[in-house]
């Protein structure tokens, strides 16, 4: 199993950062992701939690479940199917209001199947998983400035 935390300060309020991270569907917009959109509509919010976002990325393509949605400080997921297969144990995004803005941090605890596998590719996955999250993070930076000079 391989760890894997990345943390950002996005110079906004929680709650436009938090709104702007958990819209699934704009995921679509960063480089590398073909695809996302949401496969079911949570439970008492559209993004919220039970919702299940698909996210396909060429050589990788995950289907995500919202287990935690705490509004405006946490979201949790889990990797319900993937290819190639993998285990997910956890994935949660915490947000914290700071001075600067939100810090948002990023924690997901995964490995590649079958396990032999694994250990040698999960360092790998690690660097190339480590590498999205900065870019969601930073096209998430990018989306708040744009609706904060939208007026909204």
């Amino acid at each position: 199993m391989y760890t894997l935390t990345v943390a950002k300060t996005i110079k906004a309020p929680i709650d436009l950062v938090f709104d702007v991270y958990t819209d699934h569907e704009a995921l679509s917009g960063i480089p590398g992701v073909r695809s996302a959109k949401l496969v079911r509509e949570g439970n008492t919010e559209r993004n919220g939690l039970g919702a299940i976002r698909e996210l396909d990325c060429g050589a990788i393509w995950l289907q995500e479940e919202i287990t935690g949605f705490e509004r405006p400080t946490r979201m949790q997921y889990r990797i319900v199917e993937s290819r190639p297969p993998s285990e997910h144990r956890l994935g949660y995004v915490q947000f914290e209001p700071v001075p600067e803005g939100t810090v948002v941090t990023w924690t997901t605890l995964f490995g590649v199947r079958p396990q032999a596998i694994g250990k040698l590719l999960d360092p790998f996955f690690g660097v190339g998983f480590g590498v999205a999250f900065k870019l969601v993070l930073r096209d998430v930076a990018k989306r708040v400035k744009a609706r904060q000079a939208a007026g909204g």
